[in-house]
């Protein structure tokens, strides 16, 4: 666990830092100096965008960290990383197609509810292709097991560079429309800087012949095609179908509390970067005590971690609240619900990076195309009936049962499972501490009131998850830096 570790610490203080802008950007400057109108169209554009994006990368960017490992020669690794960077093309000319011969249809569908979002259709499509060769140099670095320049590119500059444009419009060097268009300049920025630190880890000789293993790849690929399409959609669907059925400002109000909730998804984030190479190398070595291994111990972690940052946030939502205009207050069911979503994806641990480096994933594609179309049609059902939280029941339903079906599957064809006793005592732990601070708040100041109960919750957390020696890994974590504060300077 020790490379893990160290990536994982790594890429946490980076997603902790790049959502700390993003708390700055959503909770105070959108709210601030962005109509309604248009902070819900802003996250209207990315959420359609990062649904197109697995259509249009192809699934390139897990066929790499699959099978890179594989190629023995540098030749043959040169040639395959050259034809990943073309087969892209392959997912994105059926789309320009469609968009030129029914542009007009389209954008009169997307502007059914809202007029203004059909104007943004090509912009939505240029922030798909941007993140999808992101995606693509992203995971080039990956296999060489550099991920932490890539995570602060994807975690970070975005949002630095969103905070920057953001008080263009509140100095007025900017219009909102405008904000709304260099969205598509940040991302083309993000990927070339990707490309170049791509090409600084591994910079290939760009031949191309044929791969012996050419229709395993393509099919692996357009696996992966459904892959990300599910897992965005299980993700970002919600937001996307809000637009057809409630004004815009809503989805504003919506986006505030999935990005609260998304807060928990930190730990699995920062982690998941280094486990998916490392588990594809531990299948391509046969090593499967190494996969069952790191299955349990990254799945117990990030419980843990996930856990306090679970306390955290439901035992201070209703204070945090009241630094939001008031309308935005309808929308605290929607965190409690994404909040469990985002546990979830914590308690899985490495479950995904199982599945997509073994065929167990083509079973598992299938089942999640189908709930994927559950989802759809539970949000044909509960956002005209429940709005806001209609949305969030369908995610969290469609999720729950999509994601524990994987892990039962895992299960079934491998024998091995992510679950252990350590983690129904975090499962306890988490739960006795929301019981406990919940209702327990102060007459105070708000501010003073939410960083005193944060400081007693981390406290009380902290000395029950050492003391009950839950994980080796966190204790041993714990003790270090003890013993680092404690060493004459």
């Amino acid at each position: 666990m020790g490379i893990v570790v160290k990536h994982s610490s790594w890429n946490l203080v980076i997603t902790v830092l790049g959502f700390l802008f993003g708390a700055f950007n959503t909770l105070q400057l959108a709210t601030t100096y962005l109509d309604d109108d248009y902070f819900g169209l802003w996250g209207y554009v990315l959420s359609s965008a990062f649904l197109l994006f697995p259509l249009i990368s192809f699934g390139v960017h897990n066929t790499i960290v699959k099978y890179y490992s594989s190629f023995a020669t540098k030749k043959d690794r040169d040639n395959f990383l050259t034809q990943m960077l073309l087969w892209p093309l392959l997912g994105l000319l059926p789309f320009l197609g469609i968009l030129y011969f029914f542009n007009d249809n389209i954008r009169l569908w997307m502007s059914s509810k809202n007029q203004m979002v059909g104007d943004y259709l090509w912009a939505i499509l240029l922030v798909a292709i941007f993140q999808a060769y992101f995606e693509i140099f992203y995971a080039w670095t990956k296999v060489h097991l550099k991920t932490i320049g890539g995570n602060f590119l994807k975690e970070v500059f975005y949002r630095v560079a969103a905070t920057i444009t953001l008080v263009m419009v509140a100095m007025g060097i900017i219009t909102q429309v405008q904000f709304i268009y260099s969205l598509v300049l940040i991302y083309f920025l993000r990927m070339l800087a990707m490309a170049i630190m791509a090409l600084q880890t591994y910079r290939p000789n760009f031949i191309i012949y044929k791969i012996e293993a050419t229709r395993e790849l393509l099919w692996y690929s357009i696996l992966m095609i459904i892959a990300g399409s599910v897992g965005t959609a299980l993700i970002d669907l919600d937001k996307t179908m809000l637009n057809q059925y409630v004004n815009i400002e809503n989805i504003s109000y919506y986006n505030v509390a999935v990005f609260v909730a998304t807060v928990v998804a930190i730990p699995a984030r920062g982690m998941a970067q280094i486990v998916h190479p490392l588990t594809a190398g531990f299948f391509n070595r046969g090593d499967i005590a190494s996969v069952e291994h790191l299955y349990k111990r990254s799945s117990l972690n990030l419980a843990i971690v996930a856990g306090l940052l679970v306390v955290l946030i439901v035992c201070n939502v209703n204070q945090f609240y009241q630094f939001l205009p008031a309308e935005f207050s309808v929308a605290i069911p929607v965190v409690f619900l994404i909040t469990a979503v985002k546990y979830t994806e914590n308690l899985l641990g490495s479950n995904n990076a199982i599945l997509y480096n073994t065929n167990l994933y083509q079973w598992t594609l299938w089942l999640g195309l189908v709930f994927a179309i559950v989802a759809v049609l539970l949000n044909l059902w509960l956002i005209p009936a429940y709005g806001l939280i209609g949305a969030a029941i369908a995610t969290c339903a469609a999720y729950f049962v999509y994601a524990f079906a994987k892990a039962y599957y895992v299960y079934l064809k491998l024998k091995i499972h992510p679950w252990t006793k350590q983690t129904t005592i975090s499962l306890l732990l988490v739960t006795g501490c929301i019981a406990l601070f919940y209702s327990w708040d102060f007459n105070w100041n708000t501010y003073l009131n939410i960083a005193v109960k944060s400081c007693l919750i981390t406290i009380v957390y902290g000395l029950l998850v050492y003391f009950t020696k839950v994980s080796t890994e966190v204790n041993a974590t714990i003790e270090k830096y003890l013993t680092h504060k404690k060493r004459p300077q």
